[in-house]
């Protein structure tokens, strides 16, 4: 009989210990300063811009053309690429298409440095896919459209399927 008590002592005390270091961690985090947009969301860098006509793109040149990146209506589309393999990229652009009734033709990959360049920004739109992303604030201008969709094309790589 004692050492079944001896036992749940040592469990009682092992038991106390443990609350008392998660205790203790919470209050060490509580006091820890929280990144609201490091907390909110994933760290993203890479983008694609699926490409559903073959007149938008340049296979000779492996570029994409303007047309591939202008806003339509004031906000162009993307998804975030990071880490995802090259299949599971082309099966979300095979989903965003279905709206289109097309399948990508090919891709336009690039980096949030070339939006920031190109003085766009970028925002999240998860309703299609959690990885979908529009790019705005473009300006009103068409040449300045063209100059800024110009822009992006130069700084990304084309993918053909």
């Amino acid at each position: 009989m004692l050492v079944g008590s001896g036992r749940k002592a040592g469990f009682m005390g092992l038991s106390n210990w443990l609350r008392a270091v998660l205790n203790r961690l919470c209050e060490v985090l509580k006091r820890q300063p929280v990144d609201e947009e490091l907390s909110s969301s994933p760290q993203y860098s890479l983008l694609a811009r699926f490409i559903f006509q073959k007149s938008q793109f340049s296979k000779s040149a492996a570029k994409p053309k303007p047309g591939a990146f202008l806003p339509a209506p004031s906000k162009t589309s993307a998804i975030w690429r990071d880490g995802l393999p090259e299949l599971d990229i082309w099966n979300i652009g095979d989903f965003l298409g279905k709206a289109r009734g097309k399948q990508p033709v090919a891709r336009a990959d690039f980096d949030s440095k070339a939006v920031s360049e190109a003085e766009l920004e970028i925002e999240s739109d998860p309703k299609p896919h959690p990885r979908h992303v529009n790019l705005s604030k473009w300006p009103i201008d068409k040449d300045a459209q063209k100059s800024t969709a110009l822009l992006l094309c130069a700084r990304s790589t084309l993918i053909v399927r």
